[in-house]
């Protein structure tokens, strides 16, 4: 289903969704049409020729394989109805500070707060949308820091949380949980997030030099040291910093582990950047549209994921 037909067909309050996904079948129905375009397709040859089956499974006609809308999805193997995973993805996306785990197994009636934790960080893995263009044009670039017990003036040393910030001025961000600030890992962080060409203002820190920042043709400027609002060059950088920490302490209460904060970063970094977004429908939509490509994510997985993942074959002091 082209995406802008299922943003105008997707609903757009509480209400409205309520009456439209309140039977299982139009649940299917919309993962069908996200993942296989209405024509349940074998995973194993291929085929896009199968038979539904009474449990609500898929047999290949070609050969014989049985598989469900949720195979090979992070939804695999799920025993819960999909609608209470929309429930919960509308739940997740109407929040603009996002959602704790305690409160969604309030709210979805869970017994155990694993389930609601698992979940979450299920959905979250639908958030950070493989291949996506980097940020381009005139940018901020900037580091903060997050949890940690010092709270003393400077860059802390060690038992803090590094991230690294780029943003488009009045648009997108990216924001990435880095192992350190040498110029091997600003590097890194600029030739994945940051397009050839693009006019980079920094605070002058040394790690963020022209050799961290090239030979890309980015071009480093040195921030203005007054504070001021209207002169700060990294302004729009330390908003979007500071709105994550609100969201750090204000939802999380700065309980989540340093393992799974890039989970965070990216939930955080799919809102951010998705403010404009006229309805939490067409957010949700975006979700379910990714989630129907995603790959299969177990509980296993998400609690032996390493920290800065991202960056790896960068040395980590």
């Amino acid at each position: 289903m082209d995406a802008e037909v299922l943003w105008r067909l997707f609903p757009r309050t509480f209400p409205e969704f309520d009456a439209a996904f309140r039977d299982e079948a139009r649940c299917r129905q919309v993962l069908i049409e996200l993942r296989w375009g209405g024509a349940p397709t074998c995973d194993r040859c291929g085929r896009r020729e199968a038979w539904e089956l009474s449990n609500g499974r898929f047999e290949c006609r070609s050969c014989g394989r049985q598989f469900s809308v949720t195979s090979g999805t992070v939804l695999h193997g799920t025993r819960k109805p999909l609608r209470l995973w929309f429930r919960a993805i509308w739940e997740m996306m109407s929040r603009k500070n996002g959602i704790s785990a305690k409160d969604l197994q309030r709210i979805m009636g869970f017994g155990s707060y694993e389930t609601a934790w698992t979940w979450l960080h299920k959905l979250r893995t639908c958030m950070s949308r493989p291949g996506r263009p980097p940020l381009t044009g005139s940018l901020q670039l900037d580091d903060t820091y997050v949890g940690g017990l010092d709270n003393r003036p400077g860059r802390p040393d060690g038992n803090k949380a590094v991230v690294l910030v780029a943003v488009e001025p009045g648009g997108r961000a990216r924001m990435e949980h880095s192992p350190n600030l040498r110029s091997s890992t600003i590097s890194n962080f600029a030739n994945r997030n940051i397009a050839p060409g693009g006019h980079v203002t920094t605070d002058g820190y040394r790690s963020f030099s022209a050799k961290s920042l090239g030979p890309r043709g980015h071009r480093q400027h040195v921030q203005n040291k007054k504070r001021h609002i209207s002169t700060d060059p990294l302004l729009h950088a330390h908003t979007v910093m500071s709105l994550f920490k609100r969201v750090w302490m204000g939802t999380y209460h700065g309980a989540p582990s340093r393992k799974h904060l890039q989970s965070y970063l990216d939930e955080f970094e799919f809102r951010h950047n998705r403010r404009r977004t006229v309805g939490t429908g067409r957010i949700v939509a975006r979700v379910l549209q990714i989630l129907a490509g995603s790959r299969v994510r177990t509980y296993s997985d998400i609690i032996s994921v390493v920290p800065c993942r991202r960056f790896a074959g960068v040395e980590i002091a």
